[in-house]
């Protein structure tokens, strides 16, 4: 395979438009010499990172998450609700910094809205009354935050929410919980997340518990009996799974090699957060989620250009097989320079036809650095039978990504590329 050699990336910058971001003289760019040197998630992050570090982060707007508290015209906010939301949301922000630097990607995570040295919480009283809320009011409580929001200054629009709705009702250790609970509608510039409150939710609720305290919880079915381990596990799980919705991260299963930690929190994580303070594996971050939480302006510090679509176009792309991989390479151009391409290998579910939404779960995903003339190489592995839907995104510096799709099947280890084939030429031809 050819090797290049590049000692500055400089005029690539230039070439692609990236001047408008700026580049710090003191960091010194990577170089480029082979795609075996980057094939290691190590290898990546390291090079992705002195990309990142090449740009000055000047006149940025001071960009948070906001956190809102929605409660019923006819109640108040639950116990505690100031406190405990504090400590889960720390946590949260503990969590993906660790991650974060366990990938390589240092002192990277999540900004807070504080004040007076606490969790800021938007408090939004509902125009409703308690009994007129359910699970399905998601579109309700969102017009209602966003005009409260509206009168303080803020638009909603541009802003990514996570309301944490107190509609849950608590009688000694019974919990009935009737909140929305999912992300919906995000991008790098805004999204929206719900989630619920209980007394029971706190980080403490996750340590050893030598009470072996045993609530019944009620959400979508009867009582069940839940461990205050799990029940914090799930609901606190839940929060910042939901929170990866509202930051616009997709589902996704992580590798065999990268699931030797774990569970992927946009997988079934909600499920293992914090396990490993018990026994067993907790949840981790997958490469994919955290290449896009890594530009991503609340985590990123940098809202430039973050409005400005990236105009990506493809000069070149192919698929093949070796070694019962799949390798994907391809060249790209765009007005706003990408740091990393990924690639979704998501099974057709059977009785589920179709992919993303909730089929998604069980979508692996693998990931190529840029060299300096814009190429990527990506090799798919973790393969199986059946039909299966390839999501090539690229990840750009600004947080926007843009996604391809190409479809292939595989029987008895033959793969058919025959429908992915048309895919490409339509994408090479746009």
């Amino acid at each position: 395979m050819r090797t290049i050699i590049i000692p500055t990336l400089c005029i690539l910058y230039i070439t692609m438009g990236l001047s408008a971001f700026g580049t710090n003289p003191k960091t010194k760019n990577p170089t480029f010499e082979n795609w075996n040197d980057f094939k290691s998630q190590p290898q990546q992050s390291k090079y992705i990172s002195q990309i990142l570090q090449s740009h000055s982060n000047k006149n940025l707007e001071d960009k948070k998450l906001r956190v809102v508290y929605f409660y019923p015209a006819d109640r108040k906010p639950i116990k505690d609700h100031r406190k405990r939301w504090n400590g889960i949301m720390t946590d949260i922000q503990n969590f993906f910094r660790t991650e974060m630097n366990r990938l390589g990607y240092n002192q990277v995570t999540i900004s807070l809205e504080k004040e007076n040295g606490i969790l800021k919480l938007h408090e939004v009283q509902g125009i409703h009354k308690d009994a007129n809320y359910t699970y399905k009011s998601g579109g309700k409580i969102k017009g209602e935050v966003f005009k409260a929001l509206r009168a303080k200054g803020i638009n909603s629009e541009e802003e990514t929410l996570l309301i944490v709705c107190g509609l849950s009702k608590t009688d000694g250790k019974k919990v009935t919980i009737y909140s929305p609970y999912y992300g919906m509608g995000a991008n790098h510039n805004k999204g929206i997340c719900f989630t619920a409150d209980m007394e029971w939710l706190s980080i403490e609720g996750l340590k050893p518990d030598p009470k072996k305290i045993i609530l019944q919880v009620k959400e979508h079915r009867g009582f069940e009996p839940f461990t205050l381990n799990r029940f914090n596990t799930v609901y606190i799980g839940g929060t910042i799974h939901e929170l990866g919705h509202g930051l616009s991260l997709p589902h996704n299963l992580g590798t065999k090699k990268e699931s030797t930690r774990g569970t992927a929190l946009m997988g079934a994580g909600n499920y293992t957060y914090r396990k490993e303070w018990l026994q067993g594996k907790g949840s981790f971050l997958t490469h994919s989620s955290a290449l896009r939480l890594l530009v991503h302006p609340l985590f990123r510090g940098s809202t430039n250009q973050a409005k400005k679509p990236p105009s990506l176009r493809y000069k070149k792309l192919s698929l093949s097989t070796k070694n019962g991989a799949i390798q994907i390479n391809g060249t790209i151009d765009s007005t706003i320079p990408a740091v990393a391409m990924i690639a979704y290998n998501d099974g057709e579910n059977k009785g589920q036809r179709g992919y993303m939404v909730n089929n998604n779960y069980d979508a692996t995903s693998w990931t190529s650095v840029l060299n300096p003339n814009n190429e990527f190489f990506l090799e798919v592995g973790d393969l199986r039978d059946g039909n299966h839907q390839i999501r090539l995104v690229s990840v750009h510096i600004n947080g926007a990504i843009t996604t391809k799709r190409m479809h292939y099947s595989m029987k008895d280890g033959v793969f058919d590329f025959s429908k992915a084939k048309q895919e490409i030429k339509n994408i090479l031809a746009k």
